[in-house]
């Protein structure tokens, strides 16, 4: 372009160039980026040294990878070979890139295309022979995705952006500052020329409903049949803690039914959400979600929690040791037997349950023994403990290394009622979610952290 001033005189002249292109379609055959995106360092030049790169995928449907992409950058020069891999470094499928371009992305098209499931880790990868790839620092400290794709954020399944150096390349596993590497997969589902995703057309319990069994299961029923490998289902406590459980698939593939690991809690409302593709590799475009209640009684022994409770984080970074535990009360008088926690990896050592009162007399203590490696862990006193009706207590564990369970804020969105238990909420003068440093009474606390302490209870006669 040339452009004047207002005087006339010639100004420099300014040139640019720009790529035209139509976006891409709204169904696969995809891939994670489009023709238009481009690293902000194309070509790493200070990197000489050949090397294999690759980006870890997952897909929310069974389908086919049909080729590899990666980003080029000014000498990023030689013979470059694309492969898929299993996520334990089993090749799947590699080829050559023939008919490059000086920059930009690159396409490679398997001679025949690999069959992959939903929900299933695989990795791209390309070997640059002579270096200089192209590659951003903390490109994958997020998600990227596009449809059924997506390249994972650093940390869901270990490190991503992934590489491996030395001549002739291999299985890439390293990782360093969740770098991305710009490679890209083809990726095509609908099998058998099917493009319609199911859809929902019954769900037990019913969105809503009340008074739901303590043992029951929630059921899908959907308009074709699915594949039960892509299914992204969850279930979910008032204070977001997720529930484990298996899942099953009825005789004409229609009805997907999730079984809780264990019982439900009393009287609390939990919100399922479901995601699936059909037998054909078509996703729902979206999760649907409802919830509904549980039955307000139960039958005792009884806890505050379910015992499918899985916390969002399962082992803490921290190594301090610590006395962690819950305030609660009880509707009716009884007895408490047992103290429970919820351990996960790092969380070693000799671990001690106690009951005090609300104002730090130890009424019971006793010592953690036969502890599996991770899960819930369970001390029984020796004796019942007595305690009263509307009194308040705190159960405690001492986590000596550290690396103990929690949920953020967890107090702060939901007090827990599980008849006739109940732990309050934080606020109004109430802090729950306690904790101290080294053993002891705990009463210090954080935005109502919870940090998975419970107790069984059975009531009088």
């Amino acid at each position: 372009m040339r452009a004047s001033d207002a005087a006339g005189n010639a100004a420099t002249v300014t040139t640019w160039t720009f790529k035209t292109g139509s976006p891409r379609p709204a169904a696969c055959p995809c891939t994670i980026w489009d023709e238009f995106t481009h690293p902000s360092t194309p070509a790493d030049p200070y990197d000489t040294a050949p090397v294999e790169v690759g980006t870890k995928v997952r897909f929310d449907a069974k389908g086919q990878v049909t080729g590899v992409r990666f980003y080029k950058g000014a000498g990023n020069t030689g013979t470059h070979t694309g492969s898929l891999w299993s996520s334990s470094g089993t090749r799947l499928a590699t080829g050559t890139f023939s008919g490059e371009s000086a920059i930009g992305w690159q396409t490679l098209t398997f001679t025949t295309p690999v069959n992959v499931l939903a929900n299933t880790t695989y990795v791209v990868s390309y070997y640059a022979p002579n270096g200089h790839p192209a590659g951003d620092n903390g490109g994958f400290d997020n998600e990227h995705a596009y449809q059924a794709i997506h390249g994972l954020a650093d940390g869901v399944d270990g490190g991503n952006g992934v590489y491996k150096g030395g001549a002739g390349g291999g299985f890439p596993t390293s990782t360093y500052r969740a770098s991305n590497y710009w490679v890209d997969v083809l990726f095509q589902n609908g099998l058998n020329g099917d493009t319609t995703p199911p859809t929902i057309t019954a769900r037990t319990p019913a969105p809503g409903a009340t008074n739901t069994a303590l043992a029951g299961t929630v059921s899908t029923t959907f308009s074709e049949p699915v594949d039960l490998g892509s299914t992204q289902f969850s279930l979910t406590d008032p204070g977001l803690a997720t529930l484990t459980g298996s899942l099953s698939l009825s005789a004409d593939q229609k009805t997907v039914t999730w079984t809780p690991a264990a019982r439900l809690v009393a009287g609390t409302t939990y919100t399922a959400s479901m995601r699936i593709a059909d037998a054909n590799g078509n996703p729902m475009a979206a999760p649907v979600t409802w919830s509904f209640t549980t039955a307000a009684t139960q039958t005792c022994p009884c806890t505050l929690f379910s015992g499918a409770t899985t916390p969002t984080i399962v082992s803490s970074d921290e190594t301090t040791s610590l006395e962690l535990g819950v305030q609660f009360s009880s509707a009716v008088d009884g007895n408490v037997t047992a103290v429970k926690f919820y351990k996960g990896a790092g969380n070693t050592g000799t671990h001690t349950g106690s009951l005090w009162t609300s104002t730090g007399t130890l009424i019971a203590t006793g010592t953690f023994t036969g502890e599996t490696a991770t899960g819930w862990q369970t001390l029984t006193f020796a004796a019942p403990v007595a305690i009263t009706a509307g009194q308040t207590y705190v159960a405690s564990y001492t986590a000596p290394n550290g690396h103990y369970s929690a949920n953020s804020y967890y107090f702060e969105q939901t007090a827990v009622s599980s008849a006739p238990l109940s732990a309050p909420a934080t606020g109004s003068g109430t802090a729950n979610g306690v904790y101290k440093a080294g053993p002891g009474f705990p009463t210090s606390s954080y935005r109502g952290g919870n940090y998975w302490v419970d107790v069984v209870f059975t009531p009088n006669p």
